[in-house]
């Protein structure tokens, strides 16, 4: 038995030798190809600082400021590339997208079933789907909705209007947003600003505040030995599955009232798969997100037709159509939100800033919205008008160039092997654009300083990958046109009926910080009537 111990003994030891010196090999990943790379530690990598710090996009625009515009940092031991050179961003976004048609696979792949997180074909099968969704025609349709919905918003800041007090306008900018993706995508009036506490709204800020997932202990893990990913993910899932079984089914037999906590990740899966069902089983006439979806899941997959980049079978599961729901849920809501605020912050600091697009929208009279029956939405800028507000499209990339959203979307892995600007490029490796440092990079943004709030900046061409608030090549934004336009109309109303003034706390609670997405805290203004 003691030499069998020994045995044992002496072979665990050699593993662990082995590891060790096949992590270090790992380590030479970026020296090897003569690229920089900050001081990391062991197993770790760049993870302890990234972590550790309170913004991650801030840490990289330090290490960029330090190492310059190529660089590489270790997650875990995964090699990344950052890079804020145009030249070197275009050549992976765009150039050589089919080998960088993925972003880096996380346990969310496995769990999430959507657009945002899926790879190669299912990437492709699912994009196909929803890309008929934003065309033009469809957000000229949804148009009144979404003015339904800045109408209710309209109703709720007069009162604040009327009294003339500081308020923060980020909630009802959070509250409009849900209702509008709500309505437009999925055809659900969940009437959120009128009912500010409904239980989905809940659960989308907790799905994307300080505890959401990508903050977990066991996200991390996947970090750092990517190798449990696929365990981790299965287990995740089958954990929310029991306890959703428990809740549903045992905790009825004996009457408890007292149910066990799921994720909010978990409860929307389970609570949109009702909205689907109710959906499949009674169908609306509008050709929304939703309803092209279903349309997509109930076609039967052509089995004889590979999955590859020349043919795919254009059809949607029913965990894609509800992962997909989520997906548009959050991003439709949050992102847009976001921008709105900080579109707000910066008309509130620069008083001819708004004086500008409140001239551009005075020139526009008020049109009819020949889609709708409602006689009160006839009064009210569509889809037509806010499309010919040039200053308004300056002011909003302005606005997005200063204020970047979301820098974890915007990523590409290899996929094979291949060179790019004369660098070996190993499949697997991520090139992860450092927006901050793009958008501020005086190179690209002058001769103005580019931390000046400028909109006639946007007058000039610039390189093609000097704006990417949205992302970049095939795969950047796809519901980019309606957050525009739903920007554009909110805003034109807005500053229709009012002007912007800066509240007494607008500055101390501003206080930018990093969920999913770079967001502020709050902006608290006042709004003063126009006189008409």
């Amino acid at each position: 038995m003691f030499i069998v111990f020994l045995i044992l003994l002496f072979g665990f030891i050699a593993l662990l030798v082995y590891y060790y010196f096949l992590i270090q090999q790992r380590y030479q990943y970026f020296n090897q190809r003569g690229i920089a790379t900050p001081p990391f530690n062991f197993f770790f990598g760049h993870l302890k600082t990234v972590w550790n710090h309170p913004s991650h996009h801030r840490q990289l625009e330090n290490w960029t400021k330090q190492y310059g515009k190529i660089y590489g940092i270790y997650e875990g031991t995964h090699p990344i590339l950052v890079v804020s050179d145009p030249d070197f961003l275009q050549e992976v976004f765009i150039k050589q997208f089919s080998v960088f048609h993925t972003r880096l696979i996380t346990m969310l792949d496995d769990v999430s079933h959507n657009l945002g997180f899926s790879t190669g074909s299912q990437w492709r099968r699912q994009r196909h789907v929803i890309n008929p969704s934003f065309t033009a025609v469809k957000l000229k349709e949804m148009s009144p909705l979404i003015n339904g919905s800045i109408s209710d918003l309209m109703d709720k800041l007069l009162g604040h209007s009327n009294i003339g007090d500081e308020f923060n306008i980020y909630l009802y900018y959070k509250r409009v947003t849900m209702d509008v993706i709500c309505r437009c995508a999925f055809g659900v009036d969940i009437d959120l600003q009128n009912n500010p506490n409904h239980i989905y709204f809940q659960k989308v800020e907790e799905l994307i505040g300080v505890h959401t997932i990508l903050k977990s202990s066991i996200y991390k893990m996947t970090q750092l030995v990517p190798e449990t990913r696929s365990i981790l993910a299965r287990l995740y899932i089958a954990h929310n599955a029991a306890r959703k079984y428990i809740n549903t089914r045992v905790l009825p037999l004996i009457s408890s009232t007292k149910q066990l906590d799921e994720s909010a990740f978990a409860w929307l899966l389970n609570r949109l798969h009702t909205i689907v069902e109710q959906r499949q089983k009674t169908p609306i006439s509008r050709k929304d997100l939703l309803q092209l979806m279903l349309q997509a899941m109930n076609k039967e997959p052509n089995q004889n037709t590979a999955e590859d980049d020349n043919k795919t079978n254009h059809w949607l599961s029913k965990d894609e159509v509800i992962g997909n729901t989520v997906a548009f849920m959050v991003a439709g809501y949050e992102t847009t939100s976001t921008a709105l605020a900080y579109a707000t912050y910066v008309l509130a600091k620069h008083p001819d800033v708004l004086k500008k697009l409140q001239d551009e929208i005075d020139q526009f009279p008020i049109d009819s919205d020949d889609n709708t029956n409602d006689e009160k939405m006839k009064e009210y800028p569509d889809h037509n008008i806010v499309t010919h507000l040039s200053y308004m499209d300056m002011f909003i990339s302005e606005v997005l160039r200063m204020y970047p959203i979301g820098n974890f979307t915007v990523q590409r892995c290899a996929m094979e092997n291949t060179i790019v600007q004369g660098i070996n490029i190993e499949k697997g490796t991520t090139v992860y654009a450092d927006i901050y440092s793009i958008h501020y990079d005086r190179e690209l943004w002058g001769p103005d300083d580019p931390y000046i709030f400028l909109p006639e900046r946007h007058k000039t061409k610039r390189h093609p990958m000097a704006f990417m608030a949205f992302g970049a090549g095939p795969r950047n934004c796809v519901g980019m046109r309606f957050a525009l336009i739903e920007i554009k109309m909110l805003l034109t109303r807005l500053l229709r009926e009012y002007t912007i003034l800066p509240g007494e706390h607008l500055e101390s609670n501003f206080n930018i910080h990093e969920e999913i997405a770079i967001v502020p805290e709050a902006i608290w203004i006042k709004l003063l009537k126009r006189e008409t």
